[in-house]
């Protein structure tokens, strides 16, 4: 998938020349300019961050395989830090989501997608900050204990009923690894236990277990391809959305949008764009980047679309790239976006 370090490239080296004269498009072009700037930026630092996450979940694993206790003092500085720079910043955190996770780092890469999108999630709620502080650090090592089990989870060809089960205890292993610390409070580690339970539990394994199941959903594992967000969603609502409390589930799907940040939609234009930024409150009308026309060429002087304000025109239906060359073939957008908005409209009225 085109990662948006590489959109914001092709943005600049094409220039994002003014449109039309107008004030209002010149104030426009000025915001595609700051938008790219800062997104870029942020994508950066972020980076920065994240890397530094891999490296400390990746540690954590490593000195349970050697046997060695963990110390989480460095896991405590690093959470607040974290936590401190998604409460200042935007939704840009989430652009860089959806990118490959190599097979060598897929759990600390999953736990730190986790740990992020929790604490988005956290925030949309309305958490306070000591919430949120436990919240991600709950989800950080929320799935320590499948390195007990990373031999099996390796392991090529279909498992048996012994070795599933054996998997699905992970959860119960991460807890009791966790117990021998004074990383986590009570709540946080029952959550990190109950984070694939579906019956009744504490807040923040509905969080955890919601951004677990997302973000699995959207990137590919050994014996599955990864799904493109727009279809995440759906399945989510279609098949967990009785699993989560009604206000985490509808808040997710309010703030991430039906068109979450990094997939693809077609305009009734024809032409094709990415999701940079939802509105919150409104699943339907998200920000997008147009990048192709209509015959499926990249444009030259490309747009940001704000659907909440754009009224002429409108978002056809999402576009799944993943299984096909860029965006040249036409997708069975129908379908797709009535199904949504079926189950969106059941979960709104619930």
């Amino acid at each position: 998938m085109i990662r948006m370090s590489d959109i914001i490239k092709m943005a600049e080296s094409s220039g994002l020349k003014k449109i039309g004269k107008e004030k209002n498009d010149e104030i426009i072009s000025q915001d595609i300019t700051n938008i790219a700037q800062k997104v870029e930026a942020n994508r950066i630092e972020m980076a920065k961050l994240y890397n530094r996450g891999i490296t400390l979940i990746s540690d954590a694993f490593n000195q349970i395989r050697e046997n060695k206790n963990i110390d989480f003092s460095q896991a405590l500085d690093f959470t607040r830090t974290l936590l401190d720079t998604i409460l200042i910043e935007g939704d840009e955190q989430l652009s860089g989501f959806y990118e490959i996770i190599s097979a060598d780092n897929y759990l600390p890469s999953h736990s730190m997608n986790v740990s992020i999108l929790s604490t988005k999630i956290g925030m949309w709620l309305g958490l306070n900050k000591s919430e949120l502080t436990e919240l991600i650090a709950s989800a950080l090592f929320h799935d320590l204990g499948m390195i007990k089990v990373e031999d099996i989870v390796q392991k090529e060809g279909r498992l048996g009923m012994a070795e599933r089960m054996k998997v699905e205890k992970h959860p119960e292993y991460s807890e009791e690894i966790l117990r021998t610390t004074n990383y986590l409070n009570e709540e946080g580690l029952l959550s990190v236990k109950t984070h694939h339970y579906r019956g009744p539990r504490p807040r923040f394994s509905h969080i955890i277990g919601l951004a677990d199941i997302y973000e699995a959903i959207t990137h590919p594992r050994m014996y599955k391809k990864a799904k493109a967000p727009h279809k995440a969603i759906g399945e989510i609502i279609e098949k967990e959305g009785l699993s989560f409390q009604a206000d985490v589930i509808k808040t997710f799907v309010n703030n991430i949008g039906v068109y979450p940040v990094g997939s693809w939609v077609k305009l009734s234009t024809g032409e094709i764009g990415i999701v940079i930024e939802a509105n919150k409150g409104y699943p339907l009308s998200p920000k997008v980047h147009v990048m192709f026309n209509h015959l499926s060429e990249q444009i030259k002087n490309r747009k940001i679309v704000d659907f909440m304000k754009e009224s002429y025109f409108y978002i056809e239906g999402p576009v799944d790239i993943t299984e096909k060359e860029e965006a040249k073939s036409e997708a069975k957008n129908d379908e797709n976006e009535d199904s949504l908005l079926k189950t969106w409209g059941s979960l709104s009225n619930s």
